[in-house]
């Protein structure tokens, strides 16, 4: 799918707004704040073109649209421009000076500590969680089932075993909502990564965690080991 530049103007105005305040976003508020130099009009006729897309959604109880998961994909596939801040450059140098040993465990936690959100890392001592309490930053998780699901879901020890078997590559890997094989993950977002050959890395978090901010940080992190 290739959507036209006003499309995907739009569709970066609606990843954006979500990801940054957890609610819908109505034509007329991106028209406002988005200095996108269209009507509320035409936004709303592409919004609508984009619904039938299947890019965005509309929520039961809001006027506004929501991304979907293939909005979301497409945005991490064509539209995102990762970024990692001056001072989470410096904390991944620091990192990578001190001793090697337990490297997995504090790239982990440094990840968790830069992005907010949950990571799990698994080497051949297991599985070791940072930031499991993180979720409660997230709007998302207010309701009382989805927190007990997401937190189920941590401890669902061999099914995590099995997803890191299955995902294994040197490659970072984006797996949104519905493209997880596992049915207990599909209302999340993991991105994950191999570690040489001392493990694997996982982050995990809402739909609409900030791809951007993730993927830079791994990136500027794995070309800093790499001497680049």
């Amino acid at each position: 799918m290739i959507l036209d530049n006003r499309k995907e103007r739009i569709l970066q105005a609606i990843v954006d707004y979500y990801v940054n305040r957890a609610e819908p976003i109505a034509s007329k508020i991106i028209a406002d704040v988005y200095g996108l130099d269209l009507s509320s009009a035409t936004i709303r006729n592409e919004m609508a073109e984009m619904e039938g897309m299947g890019l965005i959604e509309k929520p039961h109880t809001s006027a506004g649209r929501i991304p979907s998961d293939l909005g979301y994909r497409y945005y991490v596939d064509s539209l995102m421009e990762e970024h990692v801040s001056e001072e989470e450059q410096e904390n991944v140098k620091r990192l990578l000076e001190e001793s090697q040993k337990d490297i997995l465990q504090k790239i982990s936690m440094a990840l968790s500590g830069a992005t907010h959100y949950t990571t799990i890392a698994f080497d051949d001592d297991g599985i070791v969680l940072y930031g499991r309490n993180n979720v409660f930053d997230f709007p998302e998780f207010n309701d009382v089932d989805s927190l007990r699901k997401f937190m189920y879901l941590l401890e669902e020890e061999e099914m995590i075993k099995d997803f890191f078997q299955k995902i294994h590559n040197s490659d970072i890997t984006v797996t949104i909502g519905k493209e997880n094989q596992f049915e207990q993950m599909r209302d999340y977002s993991l991105v994950t990564f191999s570690y040489h050959d001392l493990g694997d890395i996982a982050i995990i978090g809402p739909k609409r965690m900030d791809y951007s901010k993730v993927i830079g940080y791994i990136k500027y992190l794995l070309e800093q080991e790499r001497g680049g």
